[in-house]
């Protein structure tokens, strides 16, 4: 997709990987409608896009009324809609045992009712526009890991709505693209649902992180190039295929393990 001109709407583009995104999106010379709660950090980001036609439209994803206003003030204010990417998003981070339902319901009702809201609000302007439909999902979705096995079972769910919407929009001309992120240098442990004492490390050493300008140059590639599917971090993808027990156990020791002994240590 040549992005010039076009008119793409970024959910969750306060902060993260969308704000970046929609940074280079504007660099690229597309037209911006950026939707997120915080309007001030969305004003901040339309700032950072210089002169970049935008539109700041304040919405929860989670609410369907706001949902369909923002997208329809897109439309008004541009006229078409070319694309949409899907990238608002919460984590958790917490053990299965002491899971609350209501930390779930809101993860799941982000991840996944808010994509399909966002989704099925947009849809009707991207058949006109025979658009693009970019769906952030993560590279746990492919392997998840100790602690972070509800969110990772969200992004796998993101990855299959993908694959269906491929097929579905298929005869409208619309292309899916499925966009699988390495852990990345945001604030996003940070505005994550957290179990007490839990957090992006999992109680072990932290990870190294992409930084987010790179995961948001390599994203932009994708869609210029209309790539079907981005898996960045294949190690996990391929060690659980290719040897699930050893993952297993590496995991284990690098994750459970120190907790447990933190815990007992604690007692």
């Amino acid at each position: 997709m040549d992005l010039s001109g076009k008119v793409v709407i970024v959910t969750g583009a306060s902060s993260g990987i969308g704000r970046e995104l929609a940074r280079q999106l504007a660099a690229k010379g597309a037209k911006l409608s950026l939707l997120a709660r915080r309007q001030d950090a969305l004003t901040a980001c339309a700032g950072e896009c210089g002169p970049a036609d935008t539109l700041v439209v304040p919405a929860d994803v989670t609410n369907p009324a706001q949902v369909a206003s923002a997208v329809a003030a897109t439309f008004d204010r541009f006229g078409r809609i070319d694309a949409l990417v899907n990238s608002a998003g919460v984590g958790y981070f917490g053990s299965v045992e002491r899971m609350r339902m209501a930390d779930l319901d809101r993860m799941l009702r982000v991840n996944i009712f808010g994509l399909m809201q966002v989704t099925q609000a947009a849809l009707p302007y991207l058949k006109e526009s025979h658009g693009m439909i970019v769906n952030v999902s993560s590279s746990l979705s492919k392997r998840a890991l100790p602690f972070l096995s509800a969110y990772g079972g969200a992004k796998a769910m993101v990855d299959q709505l993908s694959d269906g919407m491929r097929m579905e929009l298929r005869p409208y001309g619309i292309r899916v693209l499925t966009y699988n992120p390495p852990e990345t240098e945001t604030d996003f442990d940070a505005n994550s649902i957290h179990e007490e004492g839990m957090g992006m490390s999992g109680g072990g050493r932290p990870r190294k992180r992409k930084p987010v300008a790179e995961v948001a140059a390599r994203m932009v590639a994708a869609i210029e190039t209309e790539r079907r599917d981005v898996v960045e971090s294949k190690a996990l993808m391929w060690m659980n295929v290719l040897a699930p027990k050893r993952a297993d156990e590496m995991f284990y020791k690098a994750m459970v393990e120190p907790r447990s002994r933190k815990d007992s240590s604690a007692e």
